[in-house]
């Protein structure tokens, strides 16, 4: 039987492979930093869907920009117009606590709903700092996990300061997105995921640190990894092609493309 990787070098997704993209974002033609211009969502889902993915947990950007509630609303919509492909990740802003809490109050239960995305860079909030300590503790309440923008160079998100945090709350579902972005970062990041029971790898920061995917997953617990792609700032093609070209075994990819973080939110999204 031909490997994913045999596959993939014949331009194929090999029968049976599952992929969650669980660092995504999208939106409606919202200007983006780092890429031309933001995909329309419609235009994400079909790009996704063709190189493989089967799902996607996204925030929306126009929360990240300045425009929470709207945006988580927006967000939710979307995963009606694409039911059972996108997921949410509610973004949660300190600036705007009481309106966030109810929002991810109102929508935990639906099927929609994956998690609370954080960026303390674009909220102006320090990760060190105690600003988000009452969302910590209502996701620790309601088993809800944390997606965070990390990056050692950037000081509201140096992935360092998480230590004191998770002292605090060492309960607290975290996935570290992008593995703080830098090699010292990354380092830092490992570092955390193997003190602490829960905290997570999104290996789409080997894009940015130079280190390999075959030597990243030797550092922590392979049940420490989890794919994201971090499109439509990222062309999602580049992380899905690293990881089926990826010189391990096919247990392994399939566990970093999404058994890993089905187990993590503790239900199958595919």
């Amino acid at each position: 039987m031909m490997t994913i990787k045999e596959y993939a070098m014949n331009g194929q997704i090999k029968p049976g492979l599952r992929i969650i993209d669980s660092h995504a974002h999208l939106g409606d033609g919202e200007q983006g930093a780092l890429y031309i211009k933001t995909l329309p969502a419609a235009e994400s889902v079909r790009l996704s869907k063709r190189i493989g993915i089967n799902a996607m947990v996204a925030s929306s950007l126009k929360a990240l920009y300045g425009g929470a509630p709207a945006g988580n609303e927006r967000m939710m919509e979307m995963t009606r117009l694409f039911p059972g492909y996108v997921y949410a990740s509610i973004f949660y802003d300190p600036h705007y606590h009481d309106e966030c809490i109810s929002q991810i109050e109102k929508y935990k239960e639906d099927p929609g709903f994956v998690g609370v995305k954080i960026h303390p860079r674009e909220t102006h909030t320090c990760i060190a700092t105690a600003d988000y300590d009452r969302l910590y503790k209502y996701c620790i309440d309601n088993d809800i996990l944390v997606a965070c923008h990390t990056w050692e160079t950037e000081p509201a998100n140096n992935p360092a300061d998480y230590f004191p945090v998770m002292d605090r709350f060492p309960q607290l579902k975290l996935q570290l997105c992008h593995m703080g972005g830098t090699y010292r970062g990354c380092i830092d990041s490992i570092n955390l995921a193997n003190k602490y029971k829960n905290v997570y790898l999104d290996f789409n920061g080997s894009l940015y640190s130079q280190i390999w995917i075959e030597e990243l997953i030797k550092e922590a617990p392979i049940e420490k990894f989890v794919f994201g792609s971090d499109q439509t700032f990222n062309d999602p093609r580049i992380m899905v092609g690293r990881v089926l070209m990826a010189d391990f075994d096919d247990e392994i990819k399939q566990k970093l493309l999404a058994e890993n973080f089905e187990k993590i939110i503790g239900r199958k999204l595919v």
